[in-house]
């Protein structure tokens, strides 16, 4: 791949990556270094990237993988617990809360591959076909994933109107 046709492909491409990096790493800039980072890498290699084969899903598995793996790096220096925190929020807070706050809140509950499935599907527009070559993941498993983690959102929206 050219200098040229890489800078035009990764420019196509970068809001997607920060978004899916953001839905993994729940930190802005743990997200914007991570595309940083996946796209120097890529950068590197681009004379054996292929422009014809799918480079959005060769991107997002990159940017997958790097997160996840920062994941996994971060938990060994950090409680588990202090890590997956979403912070004490007293009951009174969510009703000042908007419908996105609280969106985003209950995503970041949500398991990991949960959370993974949902943005590609229901954020990022991707099918379920592209989802699973992403996630390296079964079409079904995908689906599973996303109808579980809709479930999950579901209850506690649910859970919250009753209690509110």
């Amino acid at each position: 791949m050219t200098d040229s046709d890489f800078e035009k492909q990764i420019l196509q491409y970068k809001k997607k990556l920060y978004r899916f990096a953001l839905s993994i790493l729940k930190q802005k800039e743990d997200a914007q270094d991570a595309v940083q980072e996946v796209v120097l890498r890529m950068w590197k290699k681009r004379e054996l990237l292929n422009s014809d084969e799918n480079f959005e899903s060769y991107c997002m598995n990159s940017i997958k993988n790097y997160a996840l793996d920062l994941l996994r790096k971060k938990r060994n220096f950090q409680n588990y617990k202090e890590f997956t925190s979403t912070g004490n929020i007293a009951p009174e807070e969510f009703e000042n809360k908007d419908l996105i706050e609280r969106m985003q809140l209950f995503l970041k509950q949500l398991p990991v591959q949960q959370r993974m499935t949902i943005e590609l599907k229901d954020f990022q527009g991707y099918e379920y076909e592209e989802v699973s070559a992403i996630l390296e993941i079964s079409v079904n498993a995908a689906r599973v994933n996303v109808s579980r983690g809709r479930k999950r959102l579901y209850e506690k929206f649910k859970e919250e109107i009753s209690n509110g």
